[in-house]
Order: structure tokens, then C-alpha cells, then sequence
């Protein structure tokens, strides 16, 4: 027997307390008097010299020090042997995609994984205790921690591994810590990764298998609202070491959209364009191969895009440069010109400025200013130009070989996008709320129009107010995407409705905000957007990883570990509670028979 807490023997201090207490009511015991004598002198008269009294064995005494002693006891947490240790089992489970590969006719990498975690714990003694982590952007606790295995293999059940290719380090690190370098490091996965990355605590058992897989490797979904219908543009890649001959097929509930044949070398793809019918919602797409080991990447659910139209206001004044933006906005799809009262983009003159308004976009095309004597003063720039590239309005700009004409001094507080020298050419005005861009140019004496730079511009500025309509900007998403949309301009107008995303049948509420950025998904599927019970709109997450599908690399094998553990066990929880209880009731038991016994009674 050892105690757990030597600190609480110093409550054998209590004893000799106890004693000398005892001692002191024996030399001077209380004296009782009848009543008759209360004005009587009563003396003890004791023989001269010092002389040894013998210590009581008192009822009291005895209850005494057996509550000292079985507090001590208590306090001490008494153990026997190593009857609180445990081995401690710490498992990360590989959550690739990869792991639900299944060979013909045999069970799955997972279910083969979950089979090894069976078997190595049957080797561990009967009070073993396990922690399973799933890796992942953010690992996850399965089970634990330091559960028995009864426990996690219930928890177990709903495990599917599922995500792209990631790093394992995160889950490796909460493995370690959770095993405070103590218990057994495992790693259970489909191949082995590189030996330099592996914890030196760490053994790792891999059960993959090479296997044959054709996967859809990209899918997009267009749609022309001028025409009322779209086409799929599908990518698929035979990631196997033999040819393959599949049907893939395209179905919206129970009608067939599309079947084709295809046939694919080792290691080659290729890419088809199917045109499809409006109105459709989703489409499901699905490749028919027999010899595939992975069922994940052989299936996408698409949703049919929405019409999101720009409006654009062009206030220009009758002439060239109104003629040249006119020639672009006719080309940039789901563009309608309007009023600009009703108009998401005003492009106007850069001498009329425009109030501010958080909705609004514009955009000011010069002369700055009208003046004659300033127009003959202004410069035509050939270049060097210094661009912005990292602003979204920058996208695609070169402007190789542009004269940039009728540059005029800027007077507005501006941050410069296109410059030359110390001259800002393209601008964003700073101090109001308007999203609103200068541009130091008289289109008249530029050749900007004329490069491909000039409709990449506008195009540019259009995408990007399309972005910020209400809504979703998309409506397909590769799984571990970040998916982020505008709710709502100005003021929210269902401010009291809860939003909620639904999956499957899972709902969880969302905050409400303008902007709403949903992070990294995890699980396939069609999800719903909600604001109270009405529909915001519906997104599809698919499983897109070439990495992933290719099952090549798989193999079986083992990775001991390079540095044993200092311990592999870890303490529980005491199993003596009961002990404790008992011997708590005992003391309580033991007070209570010594106050009755002490109890004062009546004198008759």
C-alpha cells in the first residue's frame, strides 16, 4: 500500500492532541456539586510530591482517536499496489477520403482500420482505457478522453472519412498532449506518411491497398439567361494503372438528363461540354464503373446558377467616352442599364461626385476638369504605370503600350490604384461611404479604349458589385471551401428571424449579420440557407481531390516507434471511492457516538 497524498498524515498530529487534552481533564476533572452544598467549600486534597496519573481508557478516548485516524486515512488517499493504473491507448484516425476505398468483395479501409483498433486493444489488459482523435483542418475528439473501448466503439459508429488531403500534425500534437508522455501513441491511415514527419512516440498502421479509380475531377454548371438554358462543363481523370471504359450520366430527380460513354488510358483525362435545360434545380452526376475503389469522387450534386443582374446607370454625356463604356456593357452578361435612382453602378462624370450611400458604386471618368486652360495644361503619360494588384479592380491589368491622356493635378483625397510618379491615374475616394473610383483620363486623347485592358476594367467593376448583391455569389463548392455572402444592404429587414444552414437533417443556427462567412465544411451534400422559414438559397459541397483519388500510393505496412514512452499507463481515478464513502461515515458515526457519550446530563 502506498498513499497518494503524503500530506494528509500530518493528521496523525491530531493524536497526541487528543492525548494531551485527555491528560488535562484527568489532572483537573470538572467537580459536580449537589445543590444543598452551592455555598459549600469542596477541595481535593492531594498528597504532596509528583506522582504519575495513568491516562483513562475513556469510551470518548477511543472514539477520539479512531475518527483522527480514519481522517488521516482519508486524506492520505491509501492505495494498493497499481490497482489505479491503467494503459492508455491514444488513437488518430486517419479522416482522409481515401479511407473509404474498398477492394471487390471486401470491407472498407475504414472498416478495416476500425478492425485493427479491435484487435490491438483485445491485446491490452481488461481496465485499458482509449482516446480516439479524427484528423482534420480541426481534429476531433471521437472518444475520450481515457474511455473504456465499449464506450468508443459506440462513438465509433457515425466516423466517416471523408475529407481531402490535410496535414496531421494538429491531431499528432492533441494525441501527444493528451497522452502527457505517458500510454501508447497509434496512428491508423491508408499509407504511410514521410518517417520525418512521424512523432518519435508514435507507431503507425496503415491498411491501404493500391486500387483502380476513376473520379470527376472538376464540375461547373453555366447558365445563359438570354437563351434560358446552360451547360456542364465536366473534367474526369482515370487515376488507375489500367484503361477504363465507364458511363457517366446526369440525372434531376428521376429524369435521365444526359448518359456518355467514355474510356480513359492510364493516368490521362479528359474533359466533355453537355448543354442542359433550364429550370432543372440540381443535377446529379455520376460515373457507372465497376472496378472503381472509391465511390466518393464518382458523384457530384450541381445547383442549377441564379440570375444576379447589375444594374448600371450611364450618365456620361452624349459622345465618345459614353459610347465606349456603352460598347463593353453590352457585352459583360446580365448587365441592365437604368435610372440612376435604381442603378447598382453609376458611371458619371468625375466632376459630379456622388453622395454617400453604402449601396452604391460609381465610378467618375474625366477630365477632372473642364476648363480650357486646364485641358491644354494636362499630360498624356505613356508610362512606367505602377498598379495595385492586389485590389480586385486590378485584376488582369497590364496596360502595356496605353497612353494615358488629359491627366490633370488631383485635388481629392484619393488612394491610388494606377499611378505614375507621384500622379494618380485610377484612384478609390477616401471619406465617404460610397464605393467610388476616380479616373484621371480624358478617354479622347487615350488609347485605353482600344487595348484589352479597358473592358477587363469594367468587367471588373461590374463581377465585383455582383458580388456584393444579396445572396450567394455561388452555388458549387469544392469540400474545405470558405463560403461567404452578403445577407442584406442597409438595413436588415428580417432582423428578428432566426438564420439557420440545414444539412441533411442537422440544423444549426448562424449569426446574423450583413456578411456572413461560413467556414470550411466537412460533410457532401446539398445545404439550405434560412431566414426564419424562408429560403435564402441552397448550395452544394463536393468532394474535388486529386491527390486524394489517386489510390496508387495506397499500401499496407507498419511504422514502430523510435522513442518508447516513459510509462504506458496512466493513473485514474481512484477505484476506492467506496472505501472513502465508508470511511467518511465511519468518522461521522465515530463524532457521533463520542458527543453521546460526552453529552451533559441531568443531575436529580
Amino acid at each position: 500500500m502506498y498513499f497518494a497524498n503524503p500530506w494528509g498524515l500530518l493528521g496523525l498530529l491530531a493524536l497526541p492532541a487528543i492525548l494531551a487534552i485527555h491528560l488535562y481533564h484527568r489532572r483537573f476533572p470538572p467537580q459536580y456539586v449537589a445543590g444543598a452544598h452551592l455555598w459549600s467549600t469542596d477541595s481535593v486534597v492531594r498528597m504532596a510530591g509528583r506522582r504519575r496519573d495513568t491516562l483513562p481508557i475513556t469510551p470518548s478516548l477511543l472514539l477520539e482517536l479512531l475518527s483522527a485516524l480514519l481522517l488521516t486515512l482519508a486524506l492520505s488517499e491509501p492505495r494498493i499496489g497499481e490497482l489505479d493504473q491503467v494503459t492508455h491507448l491514444v488513437v488518430v484516425l486517419d479522416s482522409s477520403a481515401s479511407m473509404q476505398g474498398k477492394p471487390a468483395g471486401e470491407k472498407s479501409f475504414r472498416d478495416a482500420a476500425l478492425a485493427e483498433l479491435d484487435r490491438r486493444l483485445g491485446t491490452l489488459d481488461r481496465s485499458g482505457v482509449v482516446t480516439v482523435i479524427a484528423s482534420g483542418r480541426r481534429p476531433v475528439m471521437l472518444a475520450g478522453p481515457a474511455v473504456p473501448w465499449s464506450d468508443a466503439r459506440a462513438a465509433l459508429a457515425s466516423w466517416n472519412p471523408s475529407l481531402p488531403r490535410h496535414s496531421f500534425a494538429s491531431a499528432w500534437d492533441l494525441a501527444q498532449q493528451l497522452s502527457e508522455d505517458a500510454g501508447e501513441l497509434l496512428f491508423l491511415t491508408d499509407r504511410i506518411p514521410e518517417e520525418r514527419e512521424i512523432p518519435g512516440r508514435m507507431e503507425v498502421v496503415s491498411v491501404g491497398r493500391q486500387l483502380e479509380n476513376v473520379a470527376i475531377s472538376t464540375a461547373r454548371w453555366t447558365f445563359d439567361s438570354a437563351s434560358g438554358s446552360g451547360r456542364i462543363y465536366l473534367r474526369v481523370h482515370n487515376h488507375g494503372a489500367k484503361a477504363a471504359s465507364f458511363t457517366i450520366t446526369g440525372r434531376s430527380g428521376e429524369q435521365a438528363v444526359f448518359s456518355r460513354p467514355m474510356s480513359l488510358n492510364p493516368g490521362a483525362s479528359a474533359g466533355i461540354e453537355v448543354p442542359v435545360p433550364g429550370g432543372l434545380q440540381t443535377l446529379l452526376l455520376d460515373i457507372d464503373y465497376p472496378a472503381d475503389g472509391l465511390a466518393i469522387d464518382n458523384r457530384m450534386l450541381l445547383v442549377e446558377p441564379k440570375v444576379r443582374t447589375v444594374r448600371v446607370a450611364n450618365l456620361l454625356a452624349d459622345g465618345l467616352p459614353r459610347q465606349l463604356v456603352e460598347r463593353v456593357l453590352k457585352i459583360i452578361p446580365d448587365v441592365e442599364t437604368t435610372a440612376a435612382d435604381e442603378a447598382h453602378i453609376r458611371i458619371a462624370p468625375a466632376t459630379d461626385l456622388p453622395e454617400a450611400n453604402p449601396a452604391l458604386t460609381w465610378l467618375g471618368i474625366g477630365p477632372l476638369s473642364t476648363a480650357e486652360s486646364d485641358q491644354k495644361q494636362a499630360k498624356d503619360l505613356l508610362g512606367p504605370f505602377i498598379i495595385e494588384r492586389q485590389h480586385p479592380l486590378m485584376e488582369g491589368i497590364l496596360l502595356g503600350g496605353v497612353v494615358w491622356g488629359g491627366v490633370q493635378p488631383v485635388s481629392l483625397s484619393v488612394t491610388p490604384l494606377v499611378s505614375a510618379g507621384n500622379m494618380p491615374l485610377l484612384a478609390q475616394l477616401r471619406g465617404t461611404r460610397t464605393t467610388a473610383y476616380l479616373m484621371n483620363i480624358d478617354l479622347a486623347r487615350s488609347n485605353l479604349s482600344e487595348s484589352p485592358d479597358w473592358p477587363i476594367l469594367l468587367t471588373n467593376l461590374v463581377e465585383r458589385r455582383r458580388d456584393d448583391l444579396p445572396g450567394l455569389r455561388r452555388w458549387n463548392y469544392r469540400l474545405g471551401e470558405e463560403i461567404a455572402l452578403r445577407l442584406f444592404e442597409g438595413d436588415d429587414p428580417a432582423a428578428d428571424k432566426p438564420l439557420t444552414l440545414k444539412h441533411s437533417e442537422r440544423t444549426r443556427s448562424l449569426t446574423r449579420s450583413s456578411i456572413i462567412e461560413l467556414p470550411p465544411l466537412e460533410e457532401t451534400g446539398l445545404y439550405e440557407l434560412r431566414t426564419g422559414d424562408e429560403l435564402v438559397g441552397q448550395f452544394a459541397i463536393n468532394f474535388a481531390d486529386a491527390e486524394e483519388s489517386d489510390l496508387r500510393r495506397l499500401a499496407p505496412g507498419r511504422h514502430e516507434p523510435k522513442v518508447a514512452a516513459k510509462s504506458t499507463t496512466i493513473a485514474i481515478d481512484s477505484p476506492f471511492s467506496w472505501v472513502i464513502l465508508i470511511g467518511t461515515i465511519l468518522i461521522l458515526l465515530a463524532l457521533f457516538a463520542d458527543w453521546y457519550v460526552l453529552r451533559p446530563r441531568r443531575i436529580h
